[in-house]
């Protein structure tokens, strides 16, 4: 019997209880946050993914699923369930089934993909993983990490109990990254005002 039975449980239980709503909001937060933060520009990446944790955290607790975000605690896992089980959660938002970076790595050796996880992705929905699920050949060990191969994806795809389907957006093409912010660049500007340092506002990089 699978290992993963709890993490099985939440995803059928947000497939069948998730709210018209929810999911629409869901949909609508993403959407605002490519455009804001086109992950084309690569720093941005890490807010995105962060941001779509954020989100994905709230549409489980949406249905009534006791969960927390975990991420800053721990390498694997980025919610945390009860009895000490963790959720993924990978965003892809070029659009379609691609090949998905499960770890990152730092340094030789390869990381193993232990947690079960959502697959946010662009044009398709949230589709649920776990290693129970996927031949060992669409794993591959990769020179910064570890991913899961388009034809994993594609073949979790096929399964419909795997599958949440969403409006999920593809992120915004690379020409339209100059009205896109950078995270960094929106970060400061906020504190400045937060603090009201003027000086420094009246001659902040536009």
């Amino acid at each position: 019997m699978s290992q993963y039975r709890q993490e099985r449980r939440v995803f059928d239980r947000l497939r069948e209880d998730l709210s018209t709503q929810a999911k629409e909001e869901y949909e609508l937060s993403i959407a605002a946050l490519l455009e804001r933060y086109n992950t084309t520009i690569h720093e941005n990446r890490f807010v995105v993914g962060g941001a779509v944790e954020v989100f994905t955290c709230a549409l489980l607790r949406s249905v009534g699923i006791d969960c927390t975000l975990y991420a800053d605690q721990a390498k694997y896992g980025d919610i945390l369930l009860p009895n000490d089980r963790k959720l993924s959660v990978k965003g892809s938002f070029v659009g379609g089934i691609k090949s998905v970076k499960l770890i990152n790595k730092l340094g030789g050796g390869r990381r193993e993909w232990t947690t079960a996880t959502l697959f946010v992705v662009a044009e398709v929905g949230i589709i649920y993983g776990n290693p129970d699920l996927v031949a060992d050949e669409h794993i591959q060990d990769v020179s910064d990490g570890t991913q899961i191969t388009a034809a994993g994806m594609r073949l979790l795809s096929e399964n419909p109990m795997n599958v949440l389907e969403m409006e999920i957006l593809r992120k915004p093409p690379t020409e339209m990254t100059g009205f896109s912010h950078k995270a960094s660049t929106a970060v400061a500007r906020q504190i400045l005002q937060d603090i009201q340092a003027e000086g420094l506002l009246s001659t902040f990089p536009s």
